[in-house]
């Protein structure tokens, strides 16, 4: 099966460059909440976002690349990204290294 995607609607731009608290949901369910966007320091929209992901041994912050956002709904205050749970879950808790 191919999966389609599409790029973010201007406002759905808008909406992740203040999302702090959204729902993060993956293609199994939901995963966590954003904690922050982070943003490069010539641009208004995320290039990361940084989530709260809570379990049985404590609280995780994995950095999500903006690249994965399917769909933002202010609406509901909710994040839709491609991925599993556990996918999404296990993503690094730190930025990648730039050389």
């Amino acid at each position: 099966m191919e999966v389609v995607t599409r790029p973010l609607a201007a406002a759905e731009r808008e909406a992740l460059a203040s999302c702090n608290g959204y729902v993060v949901e993956a293609s199994d369910g939901p995963v966590g909440e954003v904690e922050t966007p982070l943003f490069p320091p010539d641009r208004s929209q995320p290039d990361y976002l940084v989530l709260r992901v809570g379990g049985p041994l404590g609280v995780r912050r994995p950095v999500l690349a903006a690249a994965l956002v399917e769909h933002v709904d202010s609406r509901r205050r909710l994040v839709r990204v491609r991925g599993t749970k556990g996918q999404i879950e296990r993503l690094p808790e730190q930025l990648p290294l730039a050389i």
